[in-house]
């Protein structure tokens, strides 16, 4: 359930979370004994938990007077090596009658409250969309907009030396705006664009959603899509980050990372540092996606950033490999470093042709069709193709073996992942846990939806609600891993706005990176007294502010949480108007 911030919104959680953990079964080391997604589930969806080295053999249900109202057996799913534990689940599906819920057994107690109703995730879905907001460099936060957190500006970056790694060796660049990248205040081109690219393609898919007015933000009014405004304020970024050759700047950023201060109070000296085909790639590829969303709303910007993403893309293929390796000397500012570019080849060469039509672009791309997977780890390095498979699966633009191909290569990823989620005891597609786990997962339910957008089979809805379930709380670690929604969520996030402001919580909305079995930062938490609580992979998490490696925030994990929260609202939700989209 979603927890109460705002005014006394202190004493609220304390209220909430003191009568949601009465009785709340937890094992030995604190976690709670009964995994359950703490928002809720919808009326006619399935509805799963989990148990963990539980031995009872049944559960019941209760309603919120604590009556028994469902009773059912316990399922043996055998031991998950990434948790260490014995794991059952159960599933109460045939409860659709709306109401607030718990699930009960003899030896491992109560879980968590939690929602049965069709609106569960619209609160959800608008928040995780306002971090965005928040994130916004260069400007003053409101009251108005952001209550509490209203804050000064900070980094106007109007006079950003050029580091000698641009290969300019003088003089300095204005590039204001644009959302600072995690928990650090830099700006970096190539997760800029998978972020705004995954909230466009949920745009070109849904195009009713966040419609004006609904965010709350400064451009709320003008008659044009929330989400299309915010998007754009990062987009106006990015087009400052383009060199007059059609090469795109790598980043935005200091030197190092700035202490933990407020952004007014950051002194550091900031530096556009790089230029890589990695920037110009995911610039052309953004640029060409953009350049068909706000055709509609303002044509004279379309052309704008349909002409750099050309150009961009032009020095890309003339400077294929102007890799970013690693940070130039005196750096140390995140590096977001590759030097595969084949899946940013793909989709920029996707977004083009379908913004144009033009068939060079396609050409190109032609022989990886049929190729569609799912790497884990670190979207803007190993998937940004899919983007551009999604494109092209919305498109229109592609001729009847080409569409069938690009179906039969989905369809056959969104099998395996349903195969992985019936064959991995927790009822989820992942099991191997790297520095942003969550918006692995979170990604993996978007490849689960566009196959239910192709096909309309409900076997794949189902696998997204069970996965989405994860984020909320059944995993192994019991958290609700996004701020402000859930009983148990995190609190304490590696976000330097978080840290230096004077509020005790964090704005609702955040997702956490999640589990990560590589802990790159135990060594350093352990400096400053802090220790991961287990170290089997699924559980390798802490909510802690020294904790980079699992508990930090970024846009591109944020992404996917709106992507997915939104199109389960607008297919669920009680108050829809558009009959087409019922499709449950």
């Amino acid at each position: 359930m979603k927890r109460s911030f705002g005014i006394a919104g202190n004493i609220s959680l304390l209220i909430i979370i003191l009568t949601a953990c009465h009785n709340v079964g937890t094992d030995q080391s604190g976690y709670p004994s009964i995994r359950i997604n703490q928002l809720g589930y919808f009326p006619d969806a399935e509805k799963v938990f989990v148990a963990a080295n539980s031995r009872g053999r049944n559960f019941v249900v209760l309603n919120r007077q604590e009556e028994v109202v469902f009773s059912g057996e316990l399922h043996d799913e055998g031991k998950w090596s990434a948790s260490g534990e014995e794991v059952k689940t159960g599933d109460f599906s045939a409860i659709t009658e709306a109401g607030i819920y718990a699930v009960k057994i003899e030896d491992a107690g109560r879980s968590f409250w939690f929602e049965i109703g069709n609106d569960i995730y619209h609160e959800a879905s608008l928040a995780s969309l306002r971090t965005f907001y928040f994130q916004r460099a260069s400007m003053k936060m409101e009251e108005k907009y952001l209550h509490e957190f209203k804050r000064d500006a900070g980094h106007p970056d109007d006079s950003c030396y050029f580091h000698p790694s641009t290969g300019i060796d003088h003089g300095f660049k204005s590039s204001p705006g644009g959302w600072y990248d995690a928990g650090d205040y830099g700006k970096y081109v190539v997760n800029a664009a998978v972020s705004a690219g995954t909230l466009m393609s949920l745009y070109e898919l849904l195009p009713s959603v966040f419609p004006d007015n609904s965010l709350n933000i400064p451009e709320s009014g003008n008659n044009i899509n929330d989400l299309l405004d915010e998007v754009k304020y990062e987009l106006n970024w990015l087009l400052t980050m383009q060199d007059k050759d059609g090469g795109v700047f790598h980043k935005l950023t200091s030197l190092s990372h700035d202490a933990y201060v407020m952004p007014k109070k950051s002194k550091s000296t900031r530096y556009i540092i790089g230029k890589s085909t990695s920037a110009a790639l995911g610039f052309a590829a953004v640029m060409a996606q953009a350049s068909r969303v706000y055709q509609n709303t303002d044509p004279a910007f379309a052309q704008q950033i349909l002409d750099a993403s050309r150009k961009a893309w032009i020095w890309a293929n003339e400077n294929p490999q102007a890799f970013f390796t690693k940070n130039p000397e005196g750096v140390s500012t995140g590096m977001y470093n590759d030097t595969c570019m084949k899946d940013e080849f793909f989709w920029a060469g996707a977004e083009l042709f379908v913004a144009t039509g033009e068939r060079k672009y396609f050409d190109l791309i032609a022989s990886d069709m049929g190729k569609i997977c799912f790497r884990p780890g670190e979207s803007w390095r190993n998937y940004t193709d899919n983007l551009g498979y999604y494109t092209l699966l919305s498109s229109g633009r592609l001729d009847k073996e080409n569409d069938d191909l690009l179906r039969e290569g989905l369809i056959h990823l969104a099998d395996s992942l349903k195969d992985r989620i019936n064959e991995i005891p927790y009822k989820i597609p992942l099991d191997r846990f790297l520095w942003g786990s969550n918006s692995d997962i979170l990604n993996m339910a978007i490849v689960l939806l566009y196959a239910y957008e192709k096909t309309g089979r409900k076997d794949y809805l189902n696998g997204v609600l069970k996965t989405t379930d994860y984020i909320f709380g059944k995993n192994a670690t019991g958290y609700s891993f996004m701020s402000g929604f859930g009983t148990k969520t995190p609190v304490n996030f590696h976000h330097r706005l978080f840290i230096a402001d004077t509020n005790s919580l964090p704005l609702e909305g955040f997702l956490a990176g999640g589990p990560n079995y590589l802990m790159q930062d135990a060594g350093w938490m352990k400096s400053q007294g802090a220790f991961y609580m287990d170290t089997f992979p699924a559980k390798a998490y802490i909510d802690s502010q020294e904790s980079y490696a699992s508990n930090e925030v970024c846009i591109n994990w944020n992404a996917p949480l709106v992507f997915v929260l939104t199109y389960l609202d607008k297919i669920y939700h009680k108050d829809l108007t558009n009959p087409a989209n019922s499709k449950p």
